[in-house]
Order: C-alpha cells, then sequence, then structure tokens
C-alpha cells in the first residue's frame, strides 16, 4: 500500500489512478533492471565516444544502438508485467518485434550525435529524437495490450515525455560534460550516481506511461504470446552482455593499433588514460582544428657550433583550442591519421613553415632553414613533390631551405614506395633526414641505400652520457659510420653544459636542445638571432672553454 500511495503521489495528482500498483517485491526487481540499463547504455555510448577513425565510430554506433535498443525494449516488456492487471497477457509478437524496430532505429540514429556532438543544442535536440523514439516503441507495446491514441490521457502522456526527454538529454550532457572534465583534471568518471537516478526515474517513468491509457482498455486485449516474447527479450539480454564483454576486447585492439601508427610520428609513443579522453575529444573537434589560424609553428634552433650556413629551425605544432586547451600535439596528429586527414594537416604546416621563412627573407633573415616532420603518407601521396615544388616557388624559398624529417620507423616500416618518394623530392633538390635515430629499427644496413642527407640521433644516445662511456663510444661509431656515408648528423636534447662538453669532444658539433632555446614563437626568432650573435646566455658560466664556443656561434650567426 506504500509503494501504492508513493508512485501515485509522484505521478500526480492529474494522473487516473490505476486498478491495481505493482508491490514491492516487482518494484525492486524492475528498479534494479532499469539501474542495469541505465549502466549498460552509458558504458555503450562512452565506448562510442572513444572511437576516434570513422569506421570504428561507425561500428561502434550501430553495434551500440543494436544492443541499446534492445535492452531497453526487454526493459519495456518487463515494466508490463509489473502490474497485476495486465496479469498473464503480452503483446503480439508482430506488434513486439516493430517496438523492438522503432527504439533500434532511434538509438541508430541519435547515438552519433549523443556521444561525440560538440553542440549543447544538437545535443538536446538528439536526446529528444532518441526518447520520442524509445516512446514511440513502447506505445505501440501498449496498442497490443488494447490501448488506443483516441483515448490517451493528456497529463500523464505530457508528463512522460518530459521525463523520458529530461533523463535522456540529462545524461547525454552529463557525459558530454564529465568527458571534458577528464581532459582538464585526471578523476574517475563518477557514473554510479547518475546510473541509480536513472533507474530511479525510468520506474516513475514506466508508472506515467501505463496511467496513460485507462486500466479497463489496457487489460482488454493480450496475444497470450508471453513464452516467445519471453524469449526474444531474454535474447536481448544475453546480447547485452555478450557485448559489454567484448569491449575491453574492443579497446585493446584500438590502443595497438594507435600505438602502432604513433610511431610513424615519434619514436617512442605515450600510451595513458588522458591521451584517449584528449583523443575523442579532438576528433569530435578536429573540423574547427583543421584551419590554418590554429596549427600554430614555434621553431626551436637546430644549432652549428662550426661556422657553416646560418642555423636551422625545427617546426613543432602547438595547438590551443578555446574549449579544450592547449592539445598534444602528437596526439592531435595521431587523430588526423585515424581519421586519414595526415596530407591535409602536412600540407598546412608546411605551407606556414614556408609561408614563414618568405616574411623572415622580407625582414632581412637571409637563408634561414626550417625542417618540418611529416607523416609518411603524405610525402608518398601522388604529386606531393610537384605541389611542393610549386609551393617553395610560389614563395620564392629555395629547396635547399626546406628539410623534411621522417622516424626511422616510418622510412624503413614503409619500403620501395618510401624511396621512390625520397628521391623524387632530392631529384627537385629536398632533402630527407632520418629523425629519431636510435630509438626503432636502428638498422645500420639501410643506411646505405636509404636516399636522405643525414640523421638526428634521439635524445636516448645522450641520456647519462656523462657518466656511461659505452654510449659515448656508441655515439662515436655512430657518428664515424654517419661520415663514411657522407651522412650529416645531429643530437638532440643537449640540456646541459657538461652535455655539451661531451658531444662536442665526441666530434657532434650540429646540436638541438634546451641549452640553446626551447621552441619559440617566429616572432622571437630575430631576437634569438641577435642574442646568438653575442653567445648564447646559457654558455656564459661555461668556464675556460666558453669563450671559444660563443665565438664560433657568432661565426654562424654572422
Amino acid at each position: 500500500m506504500i509503494v501504492n500511495d508513493y508512485l501515485h503521489g509522484v505521478a500526480g495528482v492529474m494522473l487516473p489512478r490505476v486498478a491495481d500498483y505493482p508491490s514491492l517485491l516487482p518494484v525492486l526487481f524492475f528498479a534494479v533492471f532499469a539501474t542495469l540499463v541505465v549502466h549498460v547504455c552509458n558504458r555503450l555510448v562512452e565506448h562510442t565516444a572513444w572511437s576516434v577513425d570513422p569506421g570504428n565510430r561507425r561500428l561502434s554506433a550501430s553495434h551500440a544502438a543494436l544492443i541499446i535498443g534492445c535492452i531497453v525494449w526487454a526493459l519495456d516488456i518487463g515494466g508490463f508485467f509489473m502490474y497485476p492487471h495486465l496479469d498473464g497477457l503480452s503483446p503480439s509478437l508482430h506488434d513486439g518485434l516493430l517496438a523492438l524496430l522503432l527504439m533500434i532505429a532511434s538509438a541508430r540514429l541519435t547515438l552519433p550525435e549523443l556521444s561525440s556532438g560538440v553542440s549543447r543544442r544538437r545535443t538536446a535536440v538528439a536526446g529528444t529524437f532518441m526518447a520520442l523514439g524509445m516512446l514511440s516503441g513502447h506505445f505501440v507495446l501498449a496498442m497490443s495490450y488494447g490501448a488506443s491514441l483516441q483515448q490517451v490521457e493528456t497529463g500523464p502522456l505530457l508528463a512522460s515525455i518530459g521525463v523520458a526527454v529530461c533523463l535522456t538529454v540529462g545524461l547525454s550532457i552529463r557525459h558530454r560534460v564529465a568527458k571534458r572534465r577528464l581532459l582538464i583534471r585526471s578523476h574517475v568518471m563518477q557514473r554510479w550516481p547518475d546510473v541509480l537516478m536513472g533507474g530511479l526515474i525510468i520506474v516513475v517513468l514506466h508508472c506515467l506511461l501505463i496511467n496513460t491509457f485507462p486500466p479497463t482498455m489496457l487489460a482488454a486485449a493480450g496475444g497470450g504470446q508471453a513464452g516467445a516474447i519471453g524469449v526474444v527479450a531474454l535474447f536481448a539480454l544475453v546480447v547485452a552482455l555478450e557485448h559489454m564483454g567484448n569491449l575491453r576486447l574492443d579497446q585493446g585492439l584500438q590502443l595497438r593499433l594507435r600505438q602502432g601508427l604513433s610511431m610513424m610520428r615519434v619514436a617512442t609513443p605515450e600510451a595513458n588514460p588522458q591521451h584517449d579522453v584528449q583523443m575523442a575529444l579532438i576528433a569530435d573537434h578536429l573540423p574547427e582544428l583543421l584551419m590554418a589560424q590554429q596549427l600554430v609553428l614555434h621553431f626551436q634552433p637546430i644549432v652549428q657550433l662550426e661556422k657553416g650556413p646560418p642555423p636551422a629551425f625545427e617546426a613543432l605544432l602547438r595547438l590551443q583550442h578555446p574549449v579544450l586547451g592547449r592539445l598534444n600535439p602528437e596526439v592531435f596528429l595521431l587523430v588526423c591519421e585515424l581519421q586519414g586527414k595526415t596530407t591535409l594537416v602536412d600540407r598546412l604546416i608546411l605551407e606556414q613553415a614556408i609561408g614563414q621563412m618568405e616574411r623572415w627573407a622580407r625582414a632581412g633573415l637571409l637563408g634561414l632553414r626550417v625542417s618540418v616532420n611529416l607523416s609518411p603518407t603524405t610525402l608518398m601521396e601522388p604529386g606531393f613533390n610537384h605541389w611542393l615544388a610549386q609551393t617553395l616557388d610560389a614563395h620564392e624559398v629555395k629547396p635547399v631551405q626546406l628539410t623534411l624529417e621522417l622516424t626511422e620507423h616510418a622510412i624503413i616500416a614503409s619500403g620501395a614506395p618510401m624511396l621512390d618518394a625520397m628521391r623524387a623530392l632530392a631529384g627537385v633538390g629536398i632533402a630527407v633526414v632520418m629523425d629519431d635515430f636510435g630509438a626503432g629499427y636502428s638498422s645500420l644496413a639501410m643506411l646505405a641505400d636509404l636516399p636522405i642527407r643525414g640523421i638526428k640521433c634521439d635524445r636516448l644516445f645522450v641520456r647519462n652520457l656523462l657518466v656511461d662511456s659505452r654510449r659515448q663510444r656508441l655515439l662515436s661509431h655512430v657518428l664515424a659510420i654517419a661520415r663514411d656515408f657522407d651522412l650529416e648528423v645531429t643530437a638532440e636534447g643537449i640540456e646541459t653544459p657538461q652535455e655539451l662538453d661531451v658531444v662536442r669532444e665526441i666530434g657532434l658539433h650540429k646540436l638541438q636542445g634546451y641549452l640553446f632555446a626551447k621552441a619559440m614563437p617566429a616572432e622571437e626568432v630575430p631576437g634569438w638571432l641577435v642574442r646568438l650573435a653575442s653567445g648564447l646566455p646559457q654558455l656564459e658560466t661555461r668556464g675556460p672553454t666558453q669563450g671559444r664556443e660563443a665565438m664560433q656561434l657568432q661565426e654562424c650567426a654572422s
């Protein structure tokens, strides 16, 4: 009696009182079932939202919609059996399958926007559409019990629509906000408060829906196929549990795919939950990020301790989004790879780097060189070398001023097509350098066949260089082999004066690292060159050899 009065109170005075409210035990079972359904739906939506590449997103959305439609349909049918005046009745198999189809279709049409949408308004529209689709499936089932749309109680109908829309839209927006919070600070996404609240709301919602039609009408008909419907409902639950069990396996497969693709850009890709969150959000906002004004380049100097050409600079991508904040460039480039936008973003970066060289030349900084890290996908694209030559010509930049960097893994794993692409670039005067040498395959036998200008030794060579004599000998041998092949060698990651002493004694004179400068905006480069001409401040406390090195750097700058 207490449960009956409570449900009637929640439904409101506008509701006609049904013949028999459910007893406590069926309500508890239904509430537990509803809570589990909300939990499964949340997990499926999250899994779809974490997918990055379009194919996987489409597949995840399709699977999730199928499971969500099935379990919501099974939940709805189970709710009818709570009420004593419907005991022994069940919808016809025809109406049951039609309701299932409506629920699956509404989930499939709205899930992509609910899981990955960036507009709150569009999320609300999609949530409303999904709620109405699920309710339409319920009304098909209700009419199979004998209900008629001509005798609908307006109050309960409007209340049920409002509750269903608020539940769907509220959970979707909560999921969207939680995903962004995960990017800002590391914390566990709290699902259970929303899940428990959702389960309780569904109990009230089903009570409202039952009160939408007069109780005598609902009890007037029944298909008498409870066994068949029960088997199909059980099948829906089994499919849902099976799919939930496969989520972890799919996440593992996606992680290995991302790590493999990351090696085309970086030698040692990182894998952590923060990157997964950032990848999903970048994929949601990718159209906004793929604009020239969003792709900002900073430039880190590559200095040469002996007299030679002007300093070179490595162009490094920096991303700042008004909503997502500062983004990891490596994660962004991996998303572009998964989304098939690598060539587009690489061309945008190249155009900016070449345009910046033109602006420096007009400001009197002639002959500055820039190196840009590319994906092998871009380099092997048909006609890329012609496009690049035309772009250089349009900006009046000489091909020798541009160097393209590819990771060791990208060059060797791409095989013969990569060699052909590199030879084509060499034909127009553009050099390719192997980046992160020593952190990947380290296949010395390949050096004789690769049409590259030089190698950049990874930071791994410099780490512990001061106390590790074996590492010093290794770096010395690499330098000797490279010189035999007439290759330039650049050492990355020089951060202390002591490391500079050691690599200089080994014979390395082309260096890059925080000791000289961090990556800086283009407008700071002229000022850095002025400081370089007078000796870098970081080298002023170097001791006896400082004067000679500062003089060599000054000669380089002049």
